[in-house]
């Protein structure tokens, strides 16, 4: 599998949604300058980005829609089932539990921790909070390689450094705080401030646009 770059990455799955809706309805080739015109962008950028999967098109006719569909679940894992379990059963940790978009990408949260008494028992889209020192457990039982972290920032380290102890070896990180792990652990970092710094930084720019007209 070639090295992909991040922002590649990202707009797959909007392809693949682009994909979906066109088969939808029958289409069965799309070009890539109708795929960069459903989805904003440069259709040189859409050639390059799909080129890098590996796939290829029919020339004056385009791509096939259903293959490259195929092509990129396939080249994304989304039709290996990934299955993953939530350390922080607080707002965001239970947020993430309930959201069912994970499922078409292959994700399915399998289990619920926290260290607080007062939630254990508590239910989350039928997933019963358990004690935080049963997860190693429940990973090794059910094969769960992949951690979704939603501790406080200064507990995350130490939560994702147990559970690489004990055989897991992907963590998704929504504390807020990045952790650093040894191979061969995969590590997603997620910051919220971030991209609220981001929105708030157009909004405002939007606003004084507006403003001057």
């Amino acid at each position: 599998m070639p090295n992909m770059n991040i922002p590649t990455l990202r707009r797959l799955p909007r392809y693949l949604k682009a994909l979906v809706v066109l088969s939808g309805v029958g289409q069965k080739y799309v070009t890539s300058a109708e795929m960069a015109g459903i989805l904003k962008l440069d259709e040189t950028l859409v050639r390059k980005d799909i080129a890098m999967t590996g796939f290829t098109g029919k020339p004056r006719v385009g791509f096939a829609i259903t293959e490259l569909r195929n092509h990129l679940e396939d080249f994304l894992g989304l039709r290996i089932r990934k299955d993953a379990i939530v350390i922080g059963a607080g707002r965001l940790g239970q947020a993430l539990t309930c959201y069912h978009g994970f499922e078409p990408h292959g994700l399915r949260v399998v289990g619920l921790f926290d260290n607080d008494p007062v939630k254990m028992g508590m239910r989350v889209n039928e997933l019963e909070i358990m004690p935080l020192w049963q997860a190693p457990a429940l990973a090794k039982r059910l094969n769960v390689s992949i951690a979704i972290i939603a501790v406080p920032a200064n507990a995350a380290q130490e939560v994702a450094d147990n559970l690489f102890k004990v055989g897991l070896t992907a963590f998704w990180n929504f504390s807020g705080h990045p952790i650093k792990m040894p191979p061969p652990a995969v590590v997603q970092n997620e910051d919220l401030a971030d991209s609220l710094a981001v929105f708030s930084y157009e909004v405002v720019r939007n606003l004084k646009m507006d403003e001057k007209v």
